[in-house]
This record gives C-alpha cells, sequence and structure tokens, in this order.
C-alpha cells in the first residue's frame, strides 16, 4: 500500500507541474500574439494603410465604425497619440474572462507620453482583436 500512495503522490505532483507551466506559457503566447496585433494596427496608422489597421478592430468596432475610412477619421481626431505613435511599449497584460487587457505606453510625435489601454477578444476564427482602446495622458516628455 506505500508504494501505491508514492506512485499517487508522483502523479499528483507531475500534473501539477504541467498544469503550472502550460498556464504562465499560454499567457506568454497570448500576451506576444496581442502585443503583435496592437503593434502592426499602430505600424499600419503610421504608414496610412487603413485598410490593415482596420481589419485589427472587433466586430463590435466595425458596427460602430462601417467602414474602413470612418474608422481611420475617428482615430485620426480622436486618438492622435494612437495614428502617429512615435514610440511605444507593453507592461504585461491582464486576463479578462473573455479575453486580455493591455497597457501601452506611447510616445506622440511631441515627445508626450500617453498610457492607452487596450482590450482584445478572440474572434469566431481564434484571431485576436481589438474591442476598444482608452487613452490617458502620462506625466513628463521624452
Amino acid at each position: 500500500m506505500p508504494r501505491f500512495e508514492f506512485r499517487l503522490c508522483v502523479l499528483a505532483l507531475l500534473v501539477f507541474a504541467s498544469a503550472t507551466t502550460f498556464v504562465p506559457r499560454a499567457h506568454a503566447d497570448a500576451a506576444n500574439e496581442i502585443q503583435s496585433v496592437i503593434s502592426d494596427q499602430l505600424k499600419a496608422f503610421n504608414e496610412d494603410d487603413t485598410q490593415r489597421a482596420y481589419s485589427h478592430a472587433a466586430d463590435v468596432i466595425k458596427q460602430v465604425f462601417p467602414s474602413s475610412q470612418i474608422f481611420m477619421e475617428m482615430v485620426k481626431t480622436g486618438y492622435p497619440p494612437v495614428y502617429r505613435a512615435k514610440d511605444w511599449s507593453f507592461v504585461d497584460p491582464t486576463p479578462l474572462d473573455n479575453g486580455y487587457s493591455q497597457i501601452v505606453r506611447l510616445t506622440d510625435e511631441q515627445g508626450r507620453m500617453w498610457s492607452a489601454l487596450y482590450t482584445l477578444e478572440r474572434d469566431s476564427t481564434g484571431e485576436w482583436k481589438i474591442t476598444g482602446c482608452r487613452l490617458l495622458k502620462s506625466e513628463g516628455m521624452v
């Protein structure tokens, strides 16, 4: 009987160890994917690539802004630091019930610092899409 209990404990430890390594890896994979989506959209804004920038928006955003031109105009007028970010970096994303939130530190064309809080969810095809962005001015200049 002690041998059976020992094997059971070893099995439990192996299951626990594999579960704990899977969760951080899944989080790291999701973090890389969502940061890649946000970076690509920021690059698309800088290059005035309307279609590419719009492709990263979730359906909920596309319902409000039904064309890429309307979407781009909204970003130009409402989110100038996002539209023309000179530089950006990421904070570790936070898991949500249905996706992730991601803080992005932005530097605008005038050297002012901003924080943008993005939310992202997977769409029906499994791709990460941006569901929202809130912009906050940070203190200081670069």
